[in-house]
C-alpha cells in the first residue's frame, strides 16, 4: 500500500500535536522538541522535558530516517475508506535521534521485521496535519 484512500477520517490536531503537524505540513520536514536545556529529543511533544523537566524547547528538524521497532498488521478497520487496503502495517519507528513515531509501512508486509531500516516520509494533508509513511529505506533495496 503505498497511497491513502480518498476520503478517509481525519482527527483534529491540538495543543502540541497541533504545533507538531502544522510544522510538518509547512516544511515538509519532520520536526520534534529538542530541550533547551539537556538537549534532549522528545515527541509526541510535551509540556515538560522527560529528562530533566525544563520547559523550553525549540522544533529541531531530524534526519528522517529511522528503524522499525515494532508493527501491528490491521485486518479490520473502521474507517470503510481504507478497506481495500486490508491488510495494512501500522509501524513504529525509532528515529536516528531516537524518539518514536507511529505510521503505515509503505513497503511489501513480508519484508517487515524489526531493525528494518526506513525512510519517514510525511503526506501533507492541509495545513494543519500530515499522513506519516515508512518507505523502504534505499539501502535495503540496494541489499
Amino acid at each position: 500500500m503505498s497511497e491513502r484512500p480518498a476520503e478517509t477520517y481525519r482527527p483534529e490536531s491540538f495543543g502540541l500535536d497541533k504545533e507538531f503537524y502544522e510544522l510538518a505540513a509547512r516544511s515538509g520536514s519532520v520536526h520534534v522538541q529538542s530541550c533547551e536545556l539537556c538537549g534532549e529529543f522528545q515527541h509526541p511533544p510535551r509540556f515538560v522535558c522527560h529528562s530533566c523537566s525544563s520547559r523550553q524547547f525549540t522544533w529541531q528538524q531530524i534526519a528522517g530516517v529511522g528503524n522499525v521497532y515494532s508493527w501491528a498488521l490491521s485486518h479490520f478497520t473502521i474507517d470503510k475508506a481504507w478497506s481495500e487496503s486490508l491488510p495494512y502495517a501500522t509501524v513504529v519507528v525509532e528515529s536516528l535521534e531516537g524518539v518514536r513515531f507511529v505510521g503505515t509501512y509503505s513497503g511489501v508486509q513480508g519484508e517487515l521485521r524489526i531493525g528494518l531500516p526506513v525512510d519517514i516520509r510525511l503526506e501533507v494533508i492541509d495545513e494543519g496535519f500530515v499522513y506519516i509513511w515508512f518507505d523502504p529505506s534505499a539501502e535495503t533495496e540496494a541489499q
